[in-house]
């Protein structure tokens, strides 16, 4: 397969989108490559766009939640990483990214649920026992902070001390 097609420049999907503008999949593939460019404010319009056609597609949400952090909206962006996170429970990476929304405004106990929920979904995601370490360290739990920080250097030996 040519790389173009595993990659398709942001012009191509840009004409996918215009071609068909109730397909989501096209949407959701240009919003992640306005993300890859920096552009938060083109991913979020194709983010909304694929939220718009499908309410349920947890990727559009959190492509939203990708989007509004990049534009430091953030209390928008914790509410697209819930419902991605709502939506498909087992997404291992929609509950890390809550909680690393929760720690970038400052509620790090807020923080604990979601990333112990990435971690069920996906045990040996070792960034979320990293950051889980780091927001036990931040509200004075340092015996669980000890416990991730351990899990993370045994999971990912680039983490340890």
């Amino acid at each position: 397969m040519n790389e173009s097609a595993e990659n398709p420049s942001i012009d191509q999907l840009k004409e996918a989108v215009q071609k068909n503008s109730e397909d989501g999949q096209a949407y959701l593939k240009l919003g992640n490559a306005w993300l890859r460019e920096y552009n938060g404010v083109e991913a979020l319009n194709a983010f909304r766009q694929v939220v718009r056609l499908r309410q349920d597609c947890a990727e559009g949400h959190f492509g939203l939640g990708k989007a509004f952090d990049s534009l430091q909206r953030y209390e928008e962006m914790l509410d697209a990483f819930k419902e991605a996170a709502w939506l498909k429970p087992d997404w291992s990476e929609a509950h890390y990214n809550l909680g690393l929304g929760y720690m970038v405004v400052g509620q790090y106990e807020d923080a604990i649920e979601p990333l112990k929920q990435g971690i069920q979904a996906q045990p040996d995601y070792a960034e979320a026992h990293r950051v889980l370490s780091l927001v036990y360290h931040l509200t004075g739990h340092d015996e669980e902070s000890e416990f991730h920080k351990k899990e993370a250097a045994r999971l990912n030996p680039d983490f340890a001390d």
